[in-house]
């Protein structure tokens, strides 16, 4: 169990300070853009760390499939949570993203049978209510834009597209513990690389973007690289965690890019985020006890 939290602790940190270097770095490029840079970025760190452990081997066709299949969802959920923010703000896209914890959990529970004790329960809702405070955030599968939608207007297609985000990233979350049944914590960070940065090349191609080889360009995928380290600690946790501990536990990274952006760019850290912070540390020390 301390293995699996310290895992999940790395994961936080590397992915807060992702994110907080995402901004810089992700400027002057649409999210299409950006997401194909942090995918690749991703998939080359993912691949090189399965080439190290594994070598040039390949796991059963039946595990192969269960990763890339994985990969495929998420690699669609990020193409969603891009769509939407053409239509709604950055902080109303990341606010409902972040409601994938909920179905991840419901899963996990009706399919895995996981325990929910009172304490449990308390600690998830505190976990969720404080994430959704510190919605200003990339959400776990998106990107972060350049500048905020401007041709928001409250409509069904935003929100139905949003929906789509939510079950296809709180699906694939779940179903990345089952899968580790047959892989290890490199295996399947690297075959959910490699479809999810088919996805999003796809995307930007249809999309009718391109991408130049240049020095700006690199840096976006540097911040992929950082979030492909962080996803092997995640899924090194998962391993000896509930999905539903870890899934709620890893949104603390957003407590890391907050307080990263208010010490080094000198934000101010207003109380609805302080309230945030709180709240997300208290349900992540609580969800760490309840599940002993």
């Amino acid at each position: 169990m301390a293995f699996s939290l310290a895992c999940i602790g790395a994961y936080v940190l590397l992915l807060g300070v992702a994110s907080f270097v995402e901004r810089p770095a992700g400027k002057g490029f649409n999210a299409f853009q950006l997401n194909v840079l942090i995918r690749g970025g991703g998939l080359v760190v993912g691949v090189a760390a399965l080439v190290v452990i594994h070598g040039i081997g390949l796991p059963a066709p039946q595990l192969l499939l269960a990763g890339i299949g994985i990969g495929i969802i998420a690699g669609t959920a990020s193409i969603c949570y891009c769509l939407a923010l053409d239509y709604l703000p950055v902080s109303v896209v990341v606010a409902v993203a972040n409601l994938y914890i909920v179905v991840t959990i419901l899963l996990g529970v009706a399919i895995l049978h996981e325990t929910m004790t009172p304490l449990k329960i308390a600690s998830l809702a505190t976990t969720l209510i404080g994430v959704l405070v510190l919605s200003y955030s990339p959400g776990r599968h998106g990107v972060q834009p350049g500048k905020p939608a401007t041709k928001y207007k409250l409509q069904v297609r935003p929100f139905a597209i949003l929906a789509v985000y939510v079950a296809l990233v709180g699906i694939s979350t779940f179903l990345e513990k089952p899968a580790l049944q047959g892989l290890d914590a490199t295996q399947l960070n690297a075959l959910q690389g490699i479809a999810m940065g088919v996805v999003a090349s796809i995307a930007l191609a249809v999309r009718g973007g391109s991408l130049q080889p240049t020095k700006h360009a690199l840096e976006g995928a540097l911040v992929g690289a950082m979030v492909g380290v962080a996803s092997i600690f995640y899924f090194l946790g998962l391993q000896g965690l509930p999905v539903s501990i870890a899934a709620a536990t890893s949104n603390a990274y957003m407590v890391v890019t907050i307080l990263l952006s208010t010490l080094v760019l000198h934000e101010v850290l207003a109380w609805p985020k302080r309230i945030g912070i709180v709240l997300t540390l208290l349900g992540v020390t609580l969800l760490a006890y309840s599940g002993g």
